[in-house]
């Protein structure tokens, strides 16, 4: 029998011969493909049928392509079978048509495949990627560093990802039990369960591609990763997976909090009896540091630190609330100095004293002064905030969901003193640019805390004081004219986030029968944005989406009667067509 001809061979004799119909033949001759005396003959009565050769050829294939697959899974399709077959099988791997064949042999007679074979199936990558999962497994034990290549290709896109951006920046969802079943169950979680299938060795390859990766990429995205599986394989029951895992009862307890929205004091002596014989500087303590960094986790430790705070000016505060907020801040603070012990092995230092001694009072200070229109910030606690929230991861994190919790119950009052910290307290314009994407982790992470904080903020505006940000002047001032219209300056993704709620006011025809001629304050608003505005090329297509989402929606609620033009952005939004 003739060699079977590559692809770009047939491509090249018919495209260099002046007749295609000759060609065709001369190839069907000279690779012995008219194998059937007559088969000619049929084709007229082929033709009649209304189907092309095209479709009959594939029909064809798929029929001899199903009779084989059948042939090979049949009980009495042997061993002996197999090794008559495989190697003329596998010749024919690299063709999509014919794959199904060759794949079938792989997944029946796994442990039959020999080492050469194995090699050549990881040396090509189309094929790998549709290789059964236990041949892949295979491979995988074998060669650690290739695992640990695939893996990073889904790591990357999971962080990457939108949706699961956004369910991390969420500071106050509306159900953490939803954000971590969204989370738990999102395709690409999903993949990452099927490559370790419940195979401890390969969880353990896996557990130990993610640390590696979070020593130079510490993102908050890892930890999430490294909290969702082992709680995946805990409510599956794969106790073989998870009784091996020294984080397990960490991970365990904090899901408990996070999902039931309590950390009574039962719980975290549950807490602390994992800290039991684990040594600061240990790889094991880096890794509890990594776990307490999931912004889930994170996120709610704070948000009870927030409201242990609050809870304490109250007349008849129960007395061990000083113990519970110093506590919390102590897990907090492993997971601020996680990169850092993940980089470096080294110890993690102690918590701040400035933070127990005089951050936590200075809040208090705030805290007692709620709602009151008429009362100030002293000196010594604005002092006392704007070095803390320079410094302290732990102070930002419970600032911003102080500022959060304030903005949600409506208080302005409160926010108009508290806003002008947080924009004094942004990272640099150009450490913001470039969104994370720094060595610098402690300003990556302050970053991520200050654009997770404005996201939230704007969507609690969105969904509950729309109109109160245009109609209210009380609002508006510290709102809209001194915080947002201030912190489109700082990065491009604040930004965007403030057009799109600027957008916001023309998606309901009822907000704009309530504005009517206030409707000129959006445009005025829209147009300091885009002239003042943070613009970096990396997220340009995203910010010229929304204001040109903004002027389509001015002029398509109810027929463009509310219609607004700011000239600038009219400008941007033409020059990026």
């Amino acid at each position: 029998m003739a060699l079977e001809p590559s692809a770009d061979t047939l491509q090249q004799r018919i495209s260099e011969s002046p007749n295609l119909e000759q060609a065709i033949n001369d190839i069907q001759r000279d690779y012995s493909l008219s194998i059937v005396p007559g088969m000619e003959a049929i084709y007229p009565l082929l033709d009649i049928s209304g189907c092309t050769r095209l479709q009959i050829h594939t029909a064809c294939l798929q029929a001899i392509n199903n009779a084989a697959v059948t042939r090979i899974l049949s009980p009495d399709f042997g061993l002996a079978d197999f090794e008559r077959v495989f190697d003329k099988a596998m010749s024919y791997i690299d063709y999509p048509e014919l794959q199904t064949i060759p794949m079938t042999l792989l997944r029946k007679f796994v442990s039959d495949i020999k080492q050469e074979t194995l090699d050549q199936l990881k040396d090509n990558p189309k094929v790998f990627q549709n290789c059964p999962l236990k041949i892949k497994q295979r491979i995988w034990k074998q060669d650690e560093a290739f695992f640990q290549s695939q893996v990073l290709e889904l790591l990357n896109e999971y962080h990457h990802d939108e949706d699961l951006q956004r369910l991390a920046m969420n500071l106050r969802p509306d159900s953490y039990q939803e954000l971590l079943t969204e989370r738990r169950n999102h395709p690409h979680m999903q993949k990452m369960m099927q490559i370790i299938n419940g195979d401890p060795k390969l969880y353990d390859m896996f557990i130990k591609t993610l640390k590696i990766v979070f020593e130079s990429t510490p993102y908050p995205s890892l930890c999430s990763i490294r909290v969702d599986i082992l709680m995946n394989y805990h409510d599956n029951d794969f106790s073989e997976i998870y009784d091996e895992d020294p984080c397990h009862q960490l991970i365990w307890s904090l899901d408990t909090c996070v999902r039931t929205q309590n950390m009574d004091e039962v719980i975290i002596e549950k807490i602390k009896e994992c800290f039991d014989d684990v040594s600061n500087g240990t790889p094991l303590y880096t890794d509890f540091a990594m776990v307490i960094m999931d912004p889930a986790i994170s996120n709610f430790l704070s948000q009870c630190v927030v409201k242990w705070l609050r809870t304490s000016v109250d007349e008849g505060a129960p007395e061990n609330l000083e113990q519970l907020i110093n506590y919390n801040a102590k897990l907090l603070n492993l997971a601020e100095h996680a990169p850092m012990a993940a980089k470096t092995h080294q110890r993690i230092p102690k918590l701040d004293k400035d933070l127990r001694s005089r951050f936590w009072n200075a809040m208090c200070r705030i805290i007692v002064e709620e709602n009151n229109p008429r009362a100030t910030i002293g000196t010594h606690e604005s002092e006392v905030i704007t070095d803390m929230l320079q410094k302290s991861e732990i102070a930002r994190k419970s600032f911003v969901h102080y500022c959060t919790d304030r903005a949600y119950e409506g208080d302005v009052a409160t926010l108009q003193r508290c806003l002008p910290f947080v924009l004094a307290s942004l990272p640099s314009s150009s450490a913001a640019a470039s969104n994370t994407d720094t060595n610098d982790h402690s300003t990556a992470v302050h970053i991520f805390t200050y654009e997770s904080f404005i996201d939230t903020f704007i969507n609690i505006l969105a969904k509950k004081w729309l109109l109160n940000c245009i109609k209210d002047p009380q609002w508006r001032q510290p709102v809209m004219d001194n915080f947002l219209l201030q912190v489109v300056r700082w990065n491009t993704l604040a930004h965007k986030q403030v057009v799109l709620l600027l957008a916001e006011y023309f998606l309901h025809a009822k907000f704009l029968n309530q504005l009517n001629e206030k409707v000129a304050l959006i445009a005025e608003w829209a147009d300091y944005a885009c002239e003042h505005g943070a613009k970096d090329s990396k997220h340009m297509e995203d910010l010229h989406n929304a204001y040109e989402s903004l002027l389509t929606r001015s002029e398509t609620v109810q027929e463009g009667q509310f219609r607004i033009g700011p000239p600038t952005v009219k400008q941007f939004v033409r020059g990026h067509l």
